[in-house]
């Protein structure tokens, strides 16, 4: 095992040629990730697994009120892959994507994917992804969509995968030219299994999973992601450059922790943004084709794409994984089988990511709202057992302490 894990950090910080440097603001031309002048940078390409599908290595998420001129921004800069679902801003996202998409007349220069949540609690959910689909397709102006996701899948959802009547559905659609590939988002604790079981089925071509610099000792994870790899399904990480920083800064006020951090301090020193290494990190491992980030802001969309065109170097990976081993144990890993039947009815991963989207995303409405949703017995923290889950976490975090700081702040 720990063979194998070095093996998997060294992939993961490798470093990689430098191709570029900063962002054009010239228009792009229609190729993919092209930009119109030449002598500005280009957004590069690679080749998204079984799909065959050249696509620019840096995607836009849309899960965030994502405006009209940032959409336009992100492809005259080269961004050609673009990630929407029906579920974010309760529909606005894929609204705003499709009304700039029709505007500059570049929807066939885009790699456009869309996802449905609304299976879940459905006694037959196979119908329910086609009618899901034609919605999005209306939405997004468009006639098809190059990917169409099961959104968020579960370990409860596994069977979606080996259900006859889902497959027919996905097939079906495609014969129509309403989809041309079909994946899944994830980002539960079975996720390993998940993959597994997509290498194993065959039918799904590529998937979207959270992946980043810190997932590089998560060994069951590594050994999914070499079966994904290995069945050519196309791989894209989300979530990869946000980390324990803000959750610290919602438990610890003074600091106290940020100062035991000396490689984020020295980071910070040699003028490395945490963040900016962290996407080098997730495309220094060749397993993973695409990155998809949220990009809040224009400044964003300017370090991503320079960040997609320069190798992580030896300094900022050996930093980089100084900074992991020292807030290992502040990190939600997502292993939330271990802590969470410990607990005895808080499902302890899923509010800490609530907690990460609030305190390192920005996202105070959105994960409120998530939070509250959540049954009241999932909220009960005085009938859960919180000091047992912080027993069972193999990370050692502070369970406790995020737990209750998560009600306080999402409450």
């Amino acid at each position: 095992m720990l063979a194998h894990c070095d093996g998997s950090r060294r992939r993961f910080l490798k470093t990689t040629a430098a191709t570029g440097a900063a962002l054009a603001s010239a228009p792009a031309s229609r190729a993919f990730g092209q930009d119109a002048d030449g002598a500005q940078p280009k957004v590069p390409l690679v080749t998204l697994g079984k799909t065959g599908q050249k696509v620019t290595k840096l995607g836009m998420g849309s899960s965030w009120p994502v405006s009209p001129s940032f959409v336009q921004a992100a492809l005259l800069s080269g961004v050609r892959y673009i990630d929407t679902s029906e579920s974010y801003e309760n529909t606005r996202a894929e609204q705003t994507i499709g009304q700039v998409l029709e505007r500059t007349g570049l929807r066939k220069d885009v790699y456009l994917v869309t996802k449905c949540n609304r299976y879940r609690g459905v006694a037959d959910p196979a119908p329910v992804f086609e009618k899901q689909l034609d919605a999005s397709l209306e939405r997004l102006r468009t006639d098809y969509v190059d990917a169409y996701f099961i959104h968020g899948i579960s370990g409860q959802d596994m069977s979606l995968l080996t259900d006859p009547a889902v497959k027919q559905t996905f097939e079906r659609l495609k014969a129509a030219g309403k989809l041309r590939f079909v994946g899944f988002s994830c980002h539960d604790a079975l996720l390993p299994e998940l993959l597994e079981k997509a290498a194993e089925v065959g039918w799904i071509d590529h998937v979207m999973i959270q992946y980043n610099f810190r997932a590089v000792d998560h060994d069951k994870l590594q050994r999914a992601i070499d079966a994904a790899s290995k069945a050519n399904i196309g791989l894209v990480a989300m979530k990869t450059q946000r980390g324990a920083d803000a959750v610290i800064e919602a438990i610890d006020n003074d600091g106290a922790l940020y100062q035991s951090d000396q490689a984020l301090k020295r980071m910070r020193e040699a003028g490395i943004k945490k963040q900016v290494a962290a996407i080098k990190a997730a495309w220094a491992d060749d397993r993973m084709q695409v990155v998809v980030s949220e990009m809040v802001n224009f400044s964003d969309l300017r370090e991503n794409i320079a960040a997609a065109n320069e190798p992580l170097t030896v300094k900022e990976a050996r930093l980089l994984e100084d900074h992991r081993r020292q807030t290992a144990h502040l990190y939600c890993h997502g292993c939330g089988h271990l802590c969470e039947t410990a607990a005895k009815g808080v499902p302890v991963a899923t509010v800490l990511r609530y907690l990460r989207y609030y305190a390192a995303y920005g996202k105070r409405q959105e994960a409120r709202a998530l939070y509250q949703a959540l049954p009241l017995q999932a909220r009960d923290l005085a009938a859960a057992d919180l000091a047992a889950a912080e027993r069972a976490c193999p990370h050692g975090l502070p369970v406790v302490d995020l737990v209750h700081t998560a009600d306080r702040h999402l409450s």
